[in-house]
């Protein structure tokens, strides 16, 4: 009895089925930071994707600009100056739109009096030259949300804003003041095997969702692309509402996924039951993850889940066969049915058996 009680097999049912699947996630340039997470991800139901950098490219480019009362030329610059400073991808692609000498030479030299980024919302300050004094308005470069709740008044840039917006694009203006200046439709390219990666993740059972912080026509178009369905496409979503939107999910009952790449993002990947940062995430979105794609892009997220449920399965099966083998060998010892060299013989079979299966994850597809 106390030969074939030895509780080996149940000792290593878990351990080895996570440390396999840790090595076989490694293979794959997934990072999963601890057991913890990786039980977290077996239990997701829900997987719910951030657009910009995440489900797209990341390199979004002005693709038209348009003036209401100043020379294109002018607006540019006048954005260019404003977008400088911010480390946000539309705000580089603001800054890097300035197409002249001139252009160039005035962002350069312009200079921006109580600059500051508002998270979530877009850039502001008064800006003045080398040869001219400091402005005396507010110049606002942001999302249409944000300059509407500033009273700004877009509506000469309607026709702009629906023929980008329906091609995907996210539209920014410039504003000074209260007067709207010019628009820009900023576009990045949706990720070439993004709809593979929803289809994959719907066929293994997972509620795919879109936040964006965009207008709800640029993201409807996005997750057109993408294959996600306008049910699940919430727009205009600020940085803080994207963890409350976890939270709502979270409160139906849902295991949630965040998928993120950026800054905004890691509050919701801290709310998260599971959080997940694409390769190129910012360090305060990868401090905050559970698990980081090193390598791989967004493919990596279903076989990510994938692997998870596999390993939560395996170690189940670990601990059915570890019991079952105890409370079939134990009366049989007690009863003097078997010997203690075969009992010896059992206890290591056991302990085989347990590890070939989690061994078996290291070929999981």
């Amino acid at each position: 009895v106390l030969i074939i009680a030895c509780p080996c097999a149940m000792g290593l049912a878990t351990p080895a089925a996570i440390m396999a699947s840790a090595n076989a996630a490694a293979r794959r340039g997934i990072l999963i930071r601890d057991g913890v997470a990786l039980e977290k991800a077996g239990e997701v139901t829900a997987v719910i994707f951030d657009k910009t950098g995440t489900l797209t490219v990341g390199k979004p480019e002005v693709a038209e600009a348009m003036e209401v009362q100043s020379p294109k030329s002018k607006v540019q610059s006048l954005a260019a100056a404003l977008a400088r400073n911010s480390t946000h991808p539309i705000s580089r692609a603001v800054a890097a739109s300035r197409q002249s000498a001139d252009d160039r030479v005035f962002t350069n030299a312009a200079t921006i009096e109580n600059w500051r980024e508002i998270r979530g919302a877009g850039v502001d300050g008064r800006i003045s030259t080398l040869n001219s004094q400091p402005s005396t308005s507010l110049f606002r470069l942001g999302s249409l949300r944000w300059l509407r709740e500033n009273g700004v008044d877009l509506s000469t840039g309607e026709n702009f804003i629906a023929e980008w917006s329906h091609q995907g694009a996210t539209i920014v203006g410039l504003a000074s003041e209260n007067n709207l200046l010019g628009l820009f439709a900023v576009r990045d390219a949706v990720k070439a095997n993004a709809a593979k990666v929803v289809e994959q993740l719907r066929a293994q059972g997972f509620k795919v969702f879109l936040v964006t912080g965009d207008n709800s026509l640029t993201a409807m178009s996005i997750a057109k692309q993408a294959g996600i369905e306008g049910k699940n496409v919430f727009a205009e979503v600020r940085p803080e509402q994207k963890a409350e939107f976890v939270k709502k999910l979270q409160a139906a009952g849902e295991r949630v996924a965040f998928v993120g790449d950026g800054i905004n993002d890691a509050p919701a990947l801290t709310q998260a039951d599971l959080g997940i940062a694409v390769s190129r995430a910012s360090d305060v979105a990868r401090e905050a993850a559970d698990i980081i794609l090193l390598k791989s892009e967004i493919e990596a997220v279903p076989e990510a889940l994938g692997l998870a449920r596999a390993t939560l399965r395996t170690i189940k099966q670990n601990l059915f066969w570890a019991f079952f083998y105890n409370a079939l060998g134990v009366p049989l010892a007690a009863m003097g049915f078997i010997s203690p060299i075969f009992c010896a013989a059992a206890m290591g079979a056991s302990d085989l058996v347990v590890i070939g299966n989690a061994l078996r994850l290291l070929r999981w597809r």
